[in-house]
This record gives structure tokens, C-alpha cells and sequence, in this order.
């Protein structure tokens, strides 16, 4: 099995993003397609792009998929169900809402908001994974799901809330491991580069073993109606 990812930006600001693990057969049509999609992207023109492909040595960790809801459901009801305050979610969305581009997600607690995470602008990044599915969604759902399954399978991760800094999708989603990974039409404005991805986690949560895990591990997200 290999990995690949692809990371393109403009003035060292990013535009766009991919990546999964293959078998040998399939590298040659998977950068292909990682390549058109960096290269048009409707964030902006490519100054930069980078492809990168390498083996993978270790076994693949299977994690069930989140089973998914497109649903119009308040953000704030469903942070309630997992006893998220208003005001720590007010305190995700500043993050969102800023200006900074963060390549990863913030770490925050659930319990009052404060960050934990000591990344600045790089955040905790989520990689090597791949989602198994014999189902047809998209690249941009597919992708999310399986994000959105490996941030929320670990002990000590309340919920994660996601909304995508390209410019013309508007569509971002609250999920946790109890609830599931839960749609949410019209997060933001169109036109909006603003996005970011919040993870709350128990003040407990053994930090260092969960970046391990979301950026170390190989991983095989299986679609749960598989």
C-alpha cells in the first residue's frame, strides 16, 4: 500500500488539499486526479503544488465510519447533546473567524474553551488514512467522513465541528461518536474563505498520543453500511 498527498498554495497561502492509500495499481489515476484538482481550484490560481508519494510499512488500523445525517439541524442543539456551551462553541467559531490560516485543527476544551494544543498556525493535522466504501459519495463527502471518523474514534474527544474555507461551498458538518457526523447546510456565507476544523476533547485526553494517532497511524476508515 502507498500513500499519497497532494498540497497546493499561492504565496505559500493554501488552496487546496488531498490525499488516501492505495495499492500500486491505482497510483498512477489517483495523482492524476490529485493534480487537476490542485490545479483547479476555485480558491485561486497555483504557485505551487506538491505530490508525494511513500510506502506504507505498518498495518492499517481499521475505524468504523460515522454514520452520516444531512439534516438541517442547529449547530447549538446538537453541541447541547454532548454539553457543549454556547459559549465554548462561540469560542470555536472565533477561531474559524479569524484571519489566520491554520493548516490543521485547534484543540480545544470542552470544558471552557481554552486551547491545548501548542501548534499555532499548523494545528494538529489528519493524515495517512484512507475510507474503504462501496458507496458513491463524492470526493469532498468521502473525504470528510473519513476525516471526521478518525478525529472522533479515540478516547477523550467530545465533538468536532468543520466548515471548509473554499470560497463557493457552504455546507459543513458537527459530528460526534455518539450523535454521528451531521450536515449543516449554509454554515457560512458564500464568497467566505473563512473555515477551520475545532476538535473538543476532555481536559483528560492524552494529547501527545492522540496527535500520534491522528498524524503517525495508518488508517482504513470502513463505511459503515459496508
Amino acid at each position: 500500500m502507498y500513500s499519497i498527498k497532494m498540497r497546493s498554495s499561492q504565496q505559500n497561502e493554501h488552496i487546496s488539499g488531498a490525499e488516501t492509500i492505495c495499492c500500486k495499481a491505482e497510483i498512477d489515476d489517483i495523482l492524476l486526479s490529485f493534480f487537476k484538482k490542485g490545479f483547479n481550484h476555485e480558491n485561486g490560481e497555483v504557485d505551487f503544488l506538491n505530490l508525494k508519494v511513500e510506502k506504507v510499512t505498518s498495518p492499517l488500523t481499521a475505524i468504523q465510519s460515522l454514520p452520516i445525517y444531512d439534516n438541517n439541524n442547529n449547530i447549538y442543539d446538537l453541541a447541547l447533546q454532548v454539553n457543549l456551551s454556547q459559549d465554548v462553541l462561540q469560542k470555536a467559531w472565533s477561531y474559524i473567524e479569524d484571519n489566520n490560516n491554520y493548516s490543521g485543527a485547534i484543540i480545544l476544551s470542552a470544558n471552557n474553551g481554552q486551547r491545548l494544543d501548542d501548534t499555532d498556525l499548523r494545528g494538529i493535522r489528519v493524515t495517512n488514512f484512507m475510507f474503504d466504501s462501496q458507496h458513491n459519495y463524492n470526493d469532498r463527502v468521502q473525504d470528510a467522513i473519513a476525516i471526521a471518523s478518525c478525529i472522533n474514534r479515540f478516547t477523550g474527544v467530545i465533538a468536532e465541528l468543520c466548515v471548509s474555507d473554499d470560497l463557493n461551498y457552504t455546507t459543513g458538518y458537527f459530528a460526534t461518536t455518539s450523535s454521528g457526523y451531521h450536515r449543516i447546510k449554509n454554515i457560512k456565507q458564500t464568497g467566505s474563505r473563512h473555515g477551520g476544523r475545532v476538535i473538543f476533547v476532555d481536559d483528560t485526553l492524552n494529547l501527545d498520543a492522540y496527535r500520534n494517532f491522528l498524524e503517525t497511524l495508518p488508517k482504513k476508515v470502513i463505511d459503515a453500511k459496508s
